[in-house]
């Protein structure tokens, strides 16, 4: 059955356009005819201050890039999503009514926006990519805590203290992906649980595994089901023996588990059953992992005492004993 564009319905105009940025849908259908134009005219745009020669009313706008300092918002009354780029964030963002997903890339970005942004309750998805490490201010923040609906935060420069007190905002969390940079010098006293998290990716440069998962994980968050960890610190004092009781002490409930860490073998030891191939051995036919996971071990820097794991594992680990 042959067909011209023109006669196609108005609703799959909408949805071809729904894909395509302002420009690309302005080169490739303006000027066909009246009607398209009028389609065009009547759709929600996705706009980039990059593109400076389009012509837009901001109540069209969907979508909006800014890599300049940002402009008035309080037009943009559709607005659903909007990215910052390398912006300078001196003063407070207004966010627009209907604002769900916010992204902040390369700027260091102020106390007092990040009060705006769990204070603003449309936004689901929240992005956050900057140049220094995220510091919460708990004197600063000072809100309701359940006034924030973010579902989805990414966080790529925090510590372990900062997270911990940021997250005590975002009581509606179901997912979480963060690059941890070590422990403050302040003892963690702020415990709580969020049950409504349950799929994490945690890269972390400063906190070892066995930290990460009995501080961390296994306090705050009682319904994981999908965990991704990669972690390059090493702790001298923890070694591959005590993964078992690791995984099975504070990481029982995730149902698909993805670990790349690093641990030791017992330099100390002169009998054979501390290389690493017996251990991989061992630790693949272990009881209470078999049949349940893949594992890989590879020695670290030509050093043969230590050794980096990967495991993957689609089942909740069982708890019975092991051969390990």
């Amino acid at each position: 059955m042959k067909s011209r564009l023109e006669d196609f319905p108005t609703e799959l105009f909408f949805s071809i356009f729904d894909y395509l940025w302002a420009h690309e849908l302005f080169y490739s259908f303006a000027n066909i005819n009246s009607r398209i134009d009028d389609i065009i005219f009547n759709s929600q745009l996705h706009i980039s201050s990059d593109n400076q020669n389009i012509i837009y009313t901001p109540h069209h706008v969907q979508s909006l890039i800014l890599t300049t300092s940002p402009m008035s918002l309080e037009h943009f009354t559709n607005l659903r999503s909007l990215t910052l780029n390398r912006c300078h964030l001196d003063n407070i963002i207004e966010f627009p009514p209907c604002l769900l997903r916010l992204c902040i890339k390369n700027i260091d970005l102020p106390i007092t926006n990040i009060k705006l942004i769990l204070e603003t309750s449309t936004l689901v998805n929240v992005q956050l990519d900057l140049y220094h490490k995220l510091i919460i201010i708990p004197s600063l923040l000072n809100i309701n805590k359940h006034l924030s609906s973010i579902q989805y935060l990414t966080i790529n420069y925090i510590s372990l203290n900062d997270i911990i007190e940021l997250i005590q905002y975002t009581t509606k969390l179901k997912y979480l992906h963060i690059s941890l940079f070590g422990i403050n010098q302040q003892t963690i006293t702020n415990f709580f649980t969020l049950p409504t998290l349950t799929r994490m990716t945690c890269l972390s440069m400063g906190i070892s595994f066995d930290k990460l998962c009995s501080q961390f994980l296994s306090i705050y968050f009682p319904n994981i089901e999908n965990l991704t960890i990669f972690t390059s610190y090493v702790d001298p004092n923890l070694f591959i023996n005590s993964l078992e009781q690791l995984l099975i002490n504070n990481l029982h409930f995730v149902k698909n588990l993805n670990i790349s860490a690093q641990f030791n073998i017992h330099r100390l030891s002169t009998d054979n059953n501390n290389n690493i191939e017996t251990v991989a051995t061992r630790f693949r036919t272990a009881f209470w992992i078999k049949r349940n996971c893949r594992v890989t071990f590879k020695c670290c820097n030509n050093d043969s005492h230590t050794i980096r794991l990967y495991l993957q594992t689609n089942k909740k680990l069982r708890t019975r004993p092991s051969r390990f």
